[in-house]
């Protein structure tokens, strides 16, 4: 990886920008994320929302991929969305939309382009202009249904790696879950560790084993050893060391999830606030239950790039 700075040089943001222009014409580039706010460490990729309105995909869905850049080594998260999308999105507690477009700031636009706009959201309060982050329980919801489907990957792949990557993300989709289920604002971090403190802050007790140490081992396979584990790194004990403690925070998301998006519901109606409707779907699927959409590994990383 490329060494670090508080923010990514002007070569960095070269490259990735246009990797992204050659692989995907897009209308808008907007970088968000660590490289926004001004606290990359050495384990920070660059995370880019691209805005592309003619890809053929669904209008309201965004597509999470993960690239490596072939002239420099730097590791790119890369969300694809179209404007419609972002809009739908940009208030949410819990999606990174409204994230990348609160604190995000504008790479590229294509010629001819009207951009999305970025920084914080407000609205009228019948006193004043405040910050807007609108609270959807159903966010919550489909964050604790992906936590699940990435613990089922873990438990189907057979790469060592792979299980921990997704273990890594199923443990962080459970976080947010928690967090959003609140009608808190995510703070969008990777570094589990620091996603467990987010969700104590919350008054939330995770009936968990927080170990530090195994935490921040497991959070780099969504970051720095997504490509390349190191040599000295054993994925299949950091597996067996953390597999315990994944399950424990899925019981716990999975039990109180629904039990937190009702008392934040009920908060909202006392102060004469109107939460979202009600998901379609009011009870999350167990974690045993199956899922036929489930693959039992995943695809070789976009771009060409494997493990």
């Amino acid at each position: 990886m490329t060494a670090s700075a508080p923010t990514p040089g002007p070569e960095r943001l070269d490259a990735a920008v246009g990797l992204i222009v050659e692989r995907l014409a897009p209308d808008q580039i907007i970088l968000f994320g660590s490289g926004a706010r001004g606290e990359m460490t050495g384990k920070s990729d660059l995370d880019l929302l691209v805005i592309k309105d003619d890809d053929g995909h669904d209008p309201l869905s965004a597509r999470h991929e993960r690239w490596r850049c072939p002239s420099n080594g730097d590791q790119l998260d890369v969300v694809v969305m179209t404007r419609a999308a972002a809009e739908r999105y940009r208030m949410s507690a819990s999606y990174v939309q409204g994230a990348a477009l609160e604190e995000g700031r504008t790479l590229y636009l294509r010629e001819g382009v009207t951009p999305t706009a970025t920084g914080p959201a407000y609205t009228w309060n019948g006193f004043e202009m405040v910050k807007t982050t609108q609270f959807e329980p159903d966010h919550a919801a489909e964050l604790l249904d992906k936590a699940r489907r990435k613990w089922v990957d873990a438990n189907r792949t057979e790469h060592p790696a792979d299980r921990c990557e997704y273990l890594q993300r199923s443990i962080e989709h459970a976080f947010k879950a928690l967090i959003t289920a609140r009608g808190r604002r995510v703070r969008h971090v990777h570094e589990l560790d620091d996603l467990w403190g987010q969700v104590e802050a919350t008054g939330e007790r995770v009936r968990a084993t927080r170990n530090p140490v195994q935490l921040e081992k497991l959070s780099r396979y969504a970051g720095e050893w997504r490509y390349d584990t190191p040599a000295d790194e054993d994925p299949e004990a950091t597996w067996q060391e953390n597999r315990t403690t994944g399950e424990d925070i899925l019981d716990h998301a999975h039990a109180r999830v629904p039990q937190l998006i009702e008392q934040t519901r009920q908060a909202l109606a006392a102060h004469g606030e109107s939460p979202a409707p009600e998901p379609t779907e009011q009870r999350p699927r167990a974690f045993s239950e199956p899922d036929p959409s489930t693959s039992p590994s995943r695809p070789p990383a976009s771009g060409g790039t494997t493990r």
